[in-house]
């Protein structure tokens, strides 16, 4: 649908000169857009940069309108690449060409000639949930991996109370170690028992381990390693999760993190963007002062923990803004679980 934007008057500028610039983004995307923005989604009377495809031609400043999306600013833009500087001063006749106020909105018109289809973006490549143990709900009928979450790191009760649910696990099965309280907390012995549990065959009936690290001893950064590399060898895949960007309650949670990002053994690294589980948006709060673009640097797939599928496109947005590609990400929410459940469970 062709439309008209607004273009901020800008110092020395003129119809011509305008014109120009926007001819110059003929053919821009919204990932250019989004890219050459330091926000994750456009608001509403931003003045946002559209990239210029010109060498020595600015980049074209645009006022965001209410609704306005990155997609459908690239499709505006390409519509009225084509326009002239007597096609705009025929729509802004109350306007003097020659007497253009600095930072005042004049209307660009449609020609539709660089009109470009909208994208369809590819289904990720991953969609897990983490299916609970005391509250048996199914996850989405798209699952690709279903994760038996019961909250504790002592294997043998992981097992235990994962056992009643993994008929109806679907996609491929994971058995969750761990958790966001004292039964999920990590230790050197409990990394042991882990690892005995894998060189015996007691993780059998699972394709995947999911090791839940919210909680736990300092210094365990080789035990985690080896625990890994024993998984790996043994066939399985290796997921790991985190409160947020990093452990909130290991001591050193920040070098432990760099050793995930740099650790060959783990396939997929979700950290979860919600505390309560029940938030109608992201939280993107971050710990231990590592930061989202630290997990540009990380080996393993970034697939990230999130309350519901509908706050995927902000990961996408968000994430690409710190240089890192989601591959996918996992649900939490796939029922009407109560707070207080979850705050004790904690993921």
């Amino acid at each position: 649908m062709l439309g008209t934007f607004f273009y901020t008057i800008q110092k020395g500028d003129t119809f011509t000169s305008i014109a120009k610039q926007i001819a110059a983004c003929a053919g821009v995307t919204a990932a250019e857009i989004e890219a050459a923005t330091s926000m994750p989604e456009p608001l509403a009377l931003q003045v946002l940069s559209v990239p210029s495809g010109t060498k020595g031609i600015p980049a074209l400043r645009y006022t965001v309108q209410p609704g306005d999306t990155f997609v459908s600013i690239a499709a505006t833009v390409n519509d009225c690449a084509s326009v002239t500087a007597k096609q705009i001063a025929a729509a802004n006749s109350h306007i003097s060409g020659t007497d253009l106020q600095i930072g005042g909105l004049i209307a660009i018109p449609a020609t539709g000639a660089h009109s470009v289809p909208t994208p369809h973006p590819a289904p990720p490549e991953n969609i897990g949930y983490w299916h609970k143990t005391w509250h048996r709900a199914a996850g989405p009928s798209n699952t690709t991996m279903d994760l038996a979450f019961s909250g504790y790191s002592n294997p043998t009760k992981a097992l235990a109370q994962s056992a009643p649910i993994l008929p109806s696990l679907v996609g491929e099965k994971y058995i969750t170690l761990g958790g966001g309280n004292a039964s999920g907390r990590f230790s050197a012995s409990t990394l042991q028992s882990i690892d005995a549990c894998i060189k015996s065959g007691a993780f059998s009936a699972y394709k995947g381990i999911a090791y839940d690290i919210e909680e736990g001893n300092r210094g365990l950064s080789g035990a985690f390693h080896q625990s890994f590399a024993n998984a790996r060898a043994a066939g399985f895949k290796v997921l790991v999760t985190v409160s947020h960007s990093a452990p909130f309650g290991i001591a050193d949670a920040k070098s432990l993190m760099f050793a995930f990002f740099d650790d060959a053994n783990i396939d997929i690294l979700s950290p979860q963007l919600y505390t309560t589980g029940e938030e109608p948006s992201n939280d993107w709060t971050t710990s231990h002062g590592v930061t989202w673009s630290d997990y540009a640097t990380a080996k393993a797939q970034v697939v990230p923990s999130i309350v519901h599928a509908n706050l995927y496109p902000n990961v996408q947005s968000t994430f690409k803004i710190h240089d890192v590609t989601p591959n996918g990400y996992i649900l939490w929410a796939g029922s009407k679980t109560k707070t207080k459940t979850l705050k004790f469970w904690g993921l």
